[in-house]
């Protein structure tokens, strides 16, 4: 919001001098005649400002989009929340979906860190596949799933697919899915805060809660699992 009021507020003066060269002041006879610098500066200013609100804007309809894919075509709507929006957010969680709406939100700075990934996937840090997998777990709660174990175990298996949604490369997108899988999710089978909620011996390649996807992350480890 401070973004588009700033960049408003250029506009704003761009208008007047626009205004100024048409009718003259109070008092004179001509109008002034259009100071270019200045408008060009307004101008630069403007679009500055009016820059990272776009282009949150269309980063959200990307992944609105591609949730949507993830979640079987049932509607999602993804929303990366600035700082002030997380202030008046009433699910203060780090990231959390509305299976009824489609609605995800994302905590900052979430978005931020996905961005980052789609930057550079082929040497993303452990925060930034942890945003890929905060991604696909929320469209699985979109796709219908409540219990989180499960919906961590839809989205691990997944996250090959998401990635590749997002325009990751083939090999590194499956590279990024099974490290988070053998990183993130592993690290919660020796315990921790969300251990119990969201991990489960049966997530595995042969397990009870393996779908056996013809794209599924663990491709590759189902084969050598029989």
């Amino acid at each position: 919001m401070v973004w588009i009021l700033a960049s408003l507020f250029f506009c704003g003066l761009i208008v007047r001098e626009i205004i100024n060269s048409k009718l003259p002041k109070p008092g004179y006879d001509d109008p002034e005649p259009i100071y270019k610098p200045y408008l060009y500066g307004c101008l630069i200013l403007a679009l500055s400002f009016a820059w990272p609100p776009f282009h949150n804007w269309r980063f959200e309809r990307f992944l609105s989009a591609n949730a949507t894919k993830l979640a079987d075509l049932k509607p999602a709507k993804v929303h990366c929340n600035s700082a002030v929006d997380s202030i008046f957010d009433s699910e203060p969680t780090f990231s959390h979906a509305n299976p009824q709406n489609g609605e995800i939100v994302f905590q900052p700075p979430l978005c931020d860190k996905l961005m980052n990934y789609l930057d550079h996937p082929e040497r993303a840090d452990p925060y930034e596949l942890y945003s890929l997998g905060i991604f696909t777990h929320e469209s699985m709660h979109v796709r219908g799933e409540l219990d989180e174990a499960k919906t961590e175990c839809q989205a691990i298996q997944r996250n090959y697919r998401a990635a590749k949604l997002l325009g990751v490369p083939d090999k590194i997108a499956r590279k990024n899915a099974l490290a988070y899988y053998y990183g993130h999710y592993m690290q919660l089978k020796e315990g921790g805060p969300n251990a119990v909620r969201y991990f489960s011996e049966q997530c595995a390649p042969g397990q009870e809660l393996d779908e056996h996807l013809s794209d599924s992350t663990w491709l590759t480890l189902e084969t050598n699992a029989y």
